[in-house]
């Protein structure tokens, strides 16, 4: 008679989700779950006695499962895992596992052909991407870069009377800004395709270099911006300047009008986590609008009061979220901006310096 035990555990074995069944040392099926049956199309009893690597696997599992079989003991790995490779079978991943005290294995078959299938679609939507991003770049940056330099021919062989010099330098702004956005489109394309490096980075060279980059481009204007020493994160260096390059540019036009921009940051590490703050003392925003703050071509304001091509704190948040981190903002009109970034940390000084 059953145990109490014992009859739970068969329970569990007949109902689970999972197709399971118990092999002899040999591979003879000694009991199989009504899931198991159902991927197999047979009943259980017809299956009892045969060989699970036989007939009803292809031909790469049924290998995999004599081969481990046939393998000594103490050379066999406790678990294996096999997948089908023959498109004519089922999709299936198989899974044995040695189960030495009651001399005999566990085999758990789950069919993976929806996996496999999201795979494949992941794998075409990416090239489509990849396609997209090669036609934004060659198709589309090769006529920008054209206007941009016949207009610059025409302004240099005076070609264009004093009266038409504004519209010139219109269709050059227009020009440059349209280039500046194929580039935003490309990065934001491409963040979550390529694969994050994961590296010690000093955060705080990385802000300091950004800031320079922007002082840089805008001499005549008054700024005062601090950083905090000794932040470091675990990531990819290139991707993270990027995700800082578009929160300090934010801050950065969103300051234009205050006599003096005032950029801060801020940062702790917590639980593992690095957390950055990132304040400005900018025009702000209303929060009610928060939550369209990191979506793409979502603008809280107009190219008059700085507001660009919609795309950088999407690409920010991109980012951040392929680092297994976030990003959010807390705001008040007229009195500014935080932006709270949150990363893997990492230990200041470990591993090699940015951009060796």
């Amino acid at each position: 008679m059953e145990t109490g035990s014992t009859l739970l555990h068969r329970q569990a074995f007949d109902h689970a989700d999972a197709g399971l069944a118990l092999l002899s040392p040999q591979g003879e099926w000694l009991q199989v779950n009504a899931a198991l049956a159902a991927l197999a199309g047979q009943p259980p009893a017809s299956l009892q006695g045969t060989r699970a690597h036989e007939a009803v696997f292809d031909g790469g599992i049924a290998t995999g499962i004599a081969r481990w079989l046939a393998t000594p003991d103490h050379a066999r790995p406790a678990r294996v895992v096999l997948e089908s490779d023959d498109g004519a079978f089922p999709a299936w991943r198989v899974v044995l596992a040695a189960l030495p005290d009651a001399g005999g294995v566990l085999l758990q078959c789950t069919d993976i052909g929806a996996e496999r299938r999201q795979r494949e679609r992941e794998r075409a939507t990416a090239e489509l991407q990849e396609h997209v991003a090669h036609g934004l770049s060659h198709e589309l940056r090769a006529p920008l870069r054209g206007i941009a330099g016949f207009a610059a021919r025409l302004d240099e062989a005076g070609l264009v009377a004093e009266a038409g010099k504004p519209d010139l330098e219109r269709i050059r702004a227009a020009a440059a800004r349209a280039d500046d956005l194929v580039r935003a489109l490309l990065e934001f394309l491409r963040v979550s395709r390529q694969p994050m490096r994961e590296e010690p980075v000093d955060v705080s060279l990385l802000c300091e270099w950004v800031a320079t980059d922007l002082q840089d481009a805008a001499r005549d204007r008054a700024a005062r911006i601090t950083i905090a020493p000794g932040l470091w994160a675990r990531g990819d260096e290139r991707w993270l300047k990027v995700l800082l390059r578009e929160v300090f540019d934010n801050a950065w036009k969103f300051s234009s009008g205050c006599e003096e921009t005032r950029i801060t940051v801020e940062g702790a590490v917590e639980d593992g986590r690095l957390r950055l703050a990132v304040s400005d003392r900018g025009c702000g925003f209303d929060m009610r609008y928060a939550d369209k703050l990191f979506l793409p071509f979502q603008r809280l304001h107009g190219s008059n009061q700085g507001g660009g091509h919609g795309l950088g704190l999407a690409i920010a948040r991109r980012v951040a979220e392929c680092h297994g981190g976030s990003i959010r903002a807390e705001s008040r009109p007229g009195q500014g901006s935080t932006f709270f970034i949150e990363l893997p940390a990492a230990s200041p000084g470990a591993g090699a310096e940015p951009g060796q």
